[in-house]
């Protein structure tokens, strides 16, 4: 029991209620200490409703508790109830005193001695225990009783107040910075969920977020206290993203299906005009190029087309899946088939460069040649002519062209030297 009033103490002569006080209140000391005290519990049940409407208390009373939190809110709740029946039992006194003053107009010193016991005394009875036996003596006391007064009942109640709000706020803070870090999450699920929901396809890995997530809402729900926040791992955030990026991917190859079919069209083209353009210049190279040494052209466009038509079937039948990595692939194999068709032209095209380089060599030795006073040297004559037939023979032996011109070049070199 938080405590009572003595009722002996009411049915007791005023004289020896008031025994030990300084002595009993006038009539205007008693009406202002009473105002005082009836001030002072007016603001107490205030705080006590707040205490009672706390986000805390409605997260704690509600909750399935365990670990730190389920201790801590027993103790908690308990010193609430309490607070509550020594609450009325502090206005239960002070009514008590109001009704002795208003016996009469002018209280006699009777009520006054009263009134001053009710406020002033140790009227409030406290934690009445049982001595064990072995603790007592022949003549003693089988119970103990602390009695206090209705100022230190108020302390009293100050303290327990502080104690169970700060459990309360404990409680309502962990919560809430655990929501803070849950919400985020939470909010990119649903999102996510919608994106898939509207493409009409399932992503596993959603699911075991979500009760992942729930779990870890549940146990910050059963003990916020135990930590100050119940973190979600990075890696739910990771794989979230993970999952928003697939199901982008679907979403794009489903909208942007007609521009990306445009775009892999043009690519086809331009892999057809490389292919055409090179087998123009291999049939040249052939033709003006000894043993060339070039692999034979392969053309890769029909078996991509092949693949590009069946792309629109898995649009209109929505399979968004083998459409994203159809686009995906073929896009990547049209690149490479395009950047393989450029190099072999590239490599083509540059027998018949070097053919033409080499020309251009022997020209300009050939005028050097004549500017250094060499135009009738017998041995550069035959070097040059040498280098000149090679080079202009069809079909064209570019090996041995080129060390025609570098022996004509070594020779000019020698000459220059001598």
């Amino acid at each position: 029991m938080a405590g009572q009033p003595d009722p002996r103490a009411a049915a007791q002569p005023a004289g020896a209620q008031v025994q030990g006080l300084i002595g009993v209140l006038s009539h205007e000391e008693a009406t202002n200490a009473l105002d005082r005290l009836s001030a002072e519990s007016d603001r107490m049940a205030d705080a006590l409703v707040a205490m009672d409407s706390h986000a805390g208390h409605q997260l704690l009373r509600n909750a399935t508790l365990t670990g730190l939190t389920k201790r801590r809110w027993a103790e908690a709740s308990a010193a609430m109830a309490v607070l509550w029946e020594q609450f009325n039992l502090h206005r239960r006194l002070l009514e008590q005193a109001r009704e002795v003053l208003d016996r009469r107009s002018k209280p006699g010193q009777a009520e006054l001695s009263e009134v001053t016991t009710l406020l002033t005394g140790a009227v409030v009875e406290l934690n009445a225990q049982q001595v064990p036996i072995e603790q007592r003596s022949l003549t003693g006391p089988a119970m103990v009783t602390e009695r206090i007064t209705l100022t230190d009942l108020v302390n009293r109640m100050k303290s327990s107040y502080a104690g169970v709000t700060e459990v309360l706020a404990a409680a309502d803070t962990a919560w809430n910075s655990t929501i803070q870090l849950l919400d985020p999450l939470e909010s990119e699920l649903r999102a996510v969920n919608g994106l898939a929901a509207s493409l009409g396809v399932e992503d596993p890995a959603l699911a075991k977020i979500d009760a992942e997530l729930s779990q870890i809402r549940e146990l910050a729900l059963a003990d916020p206290m135990a930590l100050d926040t119940v973190s979600p791992p990075d890696r739910l955030t990771e794989e979230l993203a993970e999952a928003r990026a697939r199901l982008a991917r679907l979403a794009s190859a489903k909208d942007t299906f007609d521009d990306r079919m445009a775009r892999i069209e043009a690519l086809m083209g331009e892999i057809t005009n490389a292919y055409d353009e090179a087998q123009l210049a291999y049939a040249t190279v052939l033709q003006k190029i000894a043993s060339p040494g070039l692999p034979r052209l392969t053309d890769s466009v029909a078996l991509l087309r092949a693949r590009l038509y069946e792309l629109p079937e898995l649009w209109r039948g929505g399979q968004w899946r083998e459409l994203a990595s159809g686009l995906d692939m073929l896009e990547r194999d049209a690149t490479s088939a395009l950047a393989e068709t450029r190099t072999q032209l590239r490599l083509i095209t540059g027998l018949l460069d070097r053919r033409l380089e080499l020309r251009g060599r022997l020209d300009a030795y050939r005028a050097k040649a004549n500017r250094l006073g060499h135009a009738e040297d017998r041995e550069l004559t035959a070097l040059h002519r040498e280098a000149h037939t090679v080079l202009y023979t069809v079909p064209c032996d570019l090996p041995a062209a080129t060390r025609a011109v570098n022996r004509y070049q070594q020779a000019l070199q020698d000459k220059r030297s001598v």
